[in-house]
């Protein structure tokens, strides 16, 4: 019986993922193609015409980059268990770099940061780390309009290090939030934003694997706060190099 269910919920599991796929991964394909005939075309195009096709298909080249990414790394975490590597980091420069990664699809948002310059370091897998802000900033991106500001601020206290990344947009689907946070859910069950539902799913996961939490609340009087809390712990002091006198 347990042999049974066991192969209902990884058929099921299937038959989703291919669903997701199917549709999802296709868009961004279909985007790039019809972009790439529109270059094509006989007629000439406006330097601007141009730019703005060229931006088009290289964030939408992102997109279907950051999806397939998502699946191999959700595959591969669901077989082997989350790997860390950790190191010391400040919280302000793996947001920067997310930041940097996201650029284009966030454009033109106003984006706000807040991080105190004595925020202490971090000990966390900076790459992994990256990748769960990047998700989220995909996510925002995709779900709010182009005059929205996103925040995204570092909050140490205690034992614990917070990030929290906010927007004034449209808010939370209806429903509980948490389930926003399982495999293949989305906001909106069916929308021409692409996604199979994996980001958030996997944000849970690293996060998770850091011994933290992450979670999504309403933002008054409108938008989404999405908070990660990683443990924190005192760095180690650096011997000095200096010899005695």
């Amino acid at each position: 019986a347990q042999d049974t269910v066991l192969r209902m919920e990884g058929e099921k599991m299937r038959n989703t993922l291919l669903s997701a796929v199917s549709h999802d991964l296709r868009t961004p394909l279909t985007v790039i193609r019809g972009l790439a005939e529109t270059l094509e075309q006989p007629k000439g195009l406006g330097e601007t015409e141009q730019r703005d096709i060229a931006r088009a298909i290289r964030v939408e080249s992102d997109e279907l980059r950051r999806q397939v990414s998502n699946l191999l790394d959700l595959a591969r975490m669901q077989n082997e268990g989350v790997k860390l590597h950790k190191e010391w980091h400040a919280l302000g420069d793996i947001v920067g770099i997310a930041l940097a990664r996201c650029a284009a699809a966030l454009q033109p948002r106003q984006i706000v940061t807040e991080f105190a310059a004595d925020l202490p370091l971090v000990e966390v897998d900076g790459v992994m780390l990256e990748r769960v802000v990047t998700n989220l900033l995909d996510n925002a991106a995709k779900y709010t309009p182009d005059t929205s500001t996103i925040w995204l601020r570092g909050v140490w206290a205690g034992q614990s290090m917070y990030l929290l990344i906010s927007d004034d947009g449209p808010g939370l689907p209806p429903g509980d939030p948490e389930r926003l946070f399982d495999t293949f859910t989305r906001g909106q069950k069916e929308s021409s934003v692409a996604g199979v539902g994996l980001g958030l799913g996997l944000c849970r996961t690293i996060i998770a694997a850091h011994g933290g939490t992450i979670s999504a609340r309403p933002r008054l009087p409108q938008g989404v706060v999405f908070e990660i809390r990683l443990p924190w712990k005192a760095a180690p002091r650096m011997e000095s190099d200096e010899l005695p006198t």
